[in-house]
């Protein structure tokens, strides 16, 4: 089978569109970005094919510049469709992001299939623009079905098979050792994506200063990349208790430790935290207009698995107090459970079934 997959601008939608490509590893698998998006350089860095074409996106903010934006798409769909006809392949999976939008109608003048997957509660404009040509439109929430429709299935978010496949117990001491933390703590796993989110970065130096004398609890915190993101570091604290690194390439190993999270509300993330069974304080990013990663928090929050805290109010006494049953033993053991009741290590396999039936 020859399969395009089409989608990106953020790692949100790259990396499940990579998780769905590890599961065809006898199939002819190609993907289509721009080369601005972060899939420039995870899909060749991943070694697959990766081929791109000049679109941007729409700001609702500035509906002036439609005409020229409509002009630019019309540009991009006669494109892809170029891509296409030279790659002939099978089907296309749209992936989410304003790339996957002229890929997909430009696949549906060329009568070949289309699979849209959404990765958030929400179906973003492209899906919902691609939705009409599309044959199935696999979801990872049970809300998002609604949306859907009728062509609306059920798979879940892809993760990786470094994590979809995660031996916990096989993985925690060398997760242990890696980031030289004590296996007699409670491990609380700080992060806020790649490039880092400021309002965690000082909750969690709060956090660290409020903990210094403790000896029950330990932070590994990962405070991303961007200079623009880094807060003040705590001073005077425990090394046992507080551990910092900007990025690590082993993020399996630091959810093989960890008792519970705070993060960011990312769907992704969400799927990766669920599919280990990691209870989360969420700190939603305030900027969407949908809000839509207060409402993946949400969906933590109604069974247990999760706080969401406002990212008006998230600072270190914020934090604690919302940690603070994550981190009694009963709590904690029913936290994890009801992470693991929503997590769906199979989401990738799912949603490879699905394009190849409609393949």
């Amino acid at each position: 089978m020859n399969v395009i997959i089409a989608g990106g601008g953020t790692a949100g939608h790259v990396n499940p569109a990579l998780a769905l490509a590890e599961r065809f590893p006898g199939d002819e698998v190609g993907f289509i970005g721009t080369t601005r998006g972060v899939e420039a350089s995870l899909v060749p860095s991943a070694g697959h094919s990766f081929q791109t074409i000049e679109i941007e996106g729409f700001d609702r903010a500035r509906p002036e510049r439609l005409p020229l934006v409509a002009i630019r798409a019309m540009g991009a769909i006669i494109a892809a469709r170029g891509l296409l006809k030279d790659r002939r392949p099978d089907i296309v999976v749209g992936m989410g992001g304003y790339v996957s939008l002229p890929v997909c109608l430009a696949a549906a003048t060329a009568r070949i299939p289309v699979v849209l997957h959404e990765q958030n509660i929400v179906l973003g404009l492209a899906h919902r623009t691609c939705k009409p040509v599309a044959k199935r439109v696999a979801v990872s929430f049970e809300d998002t079905l609604a949306q859907a429709g009728s062509k609306g299935v059920m798979t879940g978010n892809p993760v990786s098979k470094k994590v979809a496949e995660l031996d916990v117990e096989a993985a925690r001491p060398v997760g242990l050792q890696r980031f030289d933390l004590s296996g007699d703590r409670r491990t609380v796993l700080i992060f806020g994506g790649s490039l880092g989110a400021l309002t965690i970065n000082r909750a969690a130096a709060e956090l660290a200063t409020r903990w210094a004398g403790r000896d029950d609890v330990q932070i590994l915190h990962i405070t991303g990349r961007s200079p623009s993101t880094q807060a003040t570091a705590p001073t005077g604290v425990d090394p046992a208790v507080y551990r910092s690194l900007p990025y690590t390439d082993a993020i399996e190993e630091a959810y093989a430790i960890a008792d519970v999270a705070v993060c960011r509300g990312g769907a992704s993330t969400i799927a990766e935290l669920t599919a280990v069974g990691i209870p989360a304080v969420v700190v939603p990013y305030p900027f969407h207009r949908d809000r839509q990663q207060y409402r993946h928090g949400e969906v933590l929050e109604k069974v247990g698995a999760g706080v969401v805290v406002d990212d008006r109010v998230a600072g270190g006494a914020t934090v604690d107090a919302a940690l603070a049953g994550f981190l009694q033993p009963d709590g904690l053991a029913r936290a994890k459970g009801a992470a693991r009741s929503l997590g769906r290590r199979d989401a990738a396999e799912r949603l490879a079934e699905v394009v190849r039936a409609a393949a």
